[in-house]
């Protein structure tokens, strides 16, 4: 009832609102790639930082709820910050258990985690109501954003380590299974139709912690997106490698430069959250940015004056409460949607092909 009642009043006393968005757009090229006829194969809802529970956060999941009833979904990818403020508790009984098997991304066999409140509050209440094709509970495969390994300041706990405090906390998200949360491990690839999805933990690009190497991390993009030049590969993961947001662009230098080598001409586009915004942006090589990362905390006073590497270009930024949609045909052709929490179009982009770009042009119709 509180959440029905802060969208349709989103400046009563339950909720603050999101204010008037502000927004940038480029001008929209000459032309680009013809609509891909028939259905998509594939649609993915992308939604990142959806962890906290605010009336922003109501907003967001019942406008992602409103279009899985209106069309057909195959899955949703969370882009992390899944716990806020510091992610699951590492100081459960039995948490001290969780490990990661030989590759140091899947949780060793067998271990079942502790329940922990903070998931319901956080993120299972968030995603309830989204259905798939078969109208049953929609997949939501995580990816692990920074507050949910966080070991500083008020996420520090007593007695354990911040190395261990790291590790732990991704451990347990790892894994976690129950509706509405699926996680293939600390990374993991994805195959869903005709697309293929490598999940990364960005924490590493910005700095290493619990034990594990930016390296492993290189070698794991390298092996996942083997095979990727004929088929639509999307890296998601946390922190983007361009924004125009007030976060910047949080990778180390030599980092981001060593995972871009790996995904060139592999990847089509990254799948980001972490600025509290809408985004497309442009790497200086010419792989697409999508930033969703609005999902429960937002920065209405956002101006997206700074586009962070040099090189990099903004096609799009807005401070509107919102979500993507993500099409794939099995022609290889591809195409994203934003939109806010309304169902109101914000902007679209097309790719002809598997390798994109992602031409921005006018948006269609959305399904009934």
């Amino acid at each position: 009832a509180r959440a029905a009642a802060c969208l349709a009043a989103a400046l009563s006393a339950c909720c603050p609102g999101e204010g008037a968005p502000r927004s940038r757009q480029a001008p929209l090229p000459a032309s680009a790639p013809a609509a891909a006829p028939g259905a998509p194969a594939l649609r993915v809802l992308l939604v990142g930082d959806l962890g906290d529970d605010t009336c922003q956060r109501d907003a967001v999941s019942q406008g992602m709820a409103r279009a899985t009833r209106g069309a057909a979904f195959d899955l949703a990818l969370a882009l992390g910050d899944n716990v806020y403020d510091c992610g699951p508790d590492p100081a459960l009984p039995g948490a001290e258990a969780c490990s990661f098997g030989p590759d140091g991304a899947t949780a060793a066999p067998g271990y079942r985690p502790p329940e922990d409140p903070a998931y319901r509050r956080a993120h299972d209440d968030a995603v309830a109501a989204l259905l798939d094709r078969a109208g049953d509970a929609l997949p939501v495969w995580m990816v692990l954003g920074n507050h949910d390994v966080a070991s500083a300041g008020g996420c520090a706990v007593p007695r354990l380590s911040a190395e261990e405090t790291g590790r732990r906390r991704a451990c347990l998200e790892a894994s976690r299974r129950a509706p509405g949360w699926r996680m293939g491990g600390r990374h993991y690839a994805l195959d869903a139709g005709p697309a293929r999805f490598v999940v990364l933990d960005s924490n590493l690009l910005v700095g290493d912690y619990g034990g594990f190497s930016a390296g492993d991390e290189a070698a794991f993009a390298r092996a996942a997106l083997a095979g990727c030049e004929a088929r639509p590969c999307f890296v998601a993961l946390h922190h983007p490698p361009a924004s125009a947001g007030s976060h910047g662009v949080s990778h180390a230098p030599d980092r981001r430069a060593a995972l871009e080598a790996e995904v060139s001409g592999l990847a089509a586009a990254f799948l980001a959250g972490h600025d509290h915004d809408l985004q497309h942006l442009r790497t200086e090589a010419g792989t697409d940015v999508f930033v969703s990362g609005n999902g429960s905390r937002g920065r209405g006073r956002e101006r997206f004056h700074r586009v962070e590497p040099p090189g990099a270009s903004l096609l799009f930024a807005s401070t509107a409460w919102g979500f993507a949609t993500l099409e794939v045909w099995g022609s290889g052709a591809w195409a994203l949607r934003f939109e806010n929490a309304r169902g109101r179009a914000l902007h679209c982009c097309r790719s002809g092909s598997a390798a994109g770009p992602c031409v921005p042009a006018p948006c269609e119709p959305a399904p009934p």
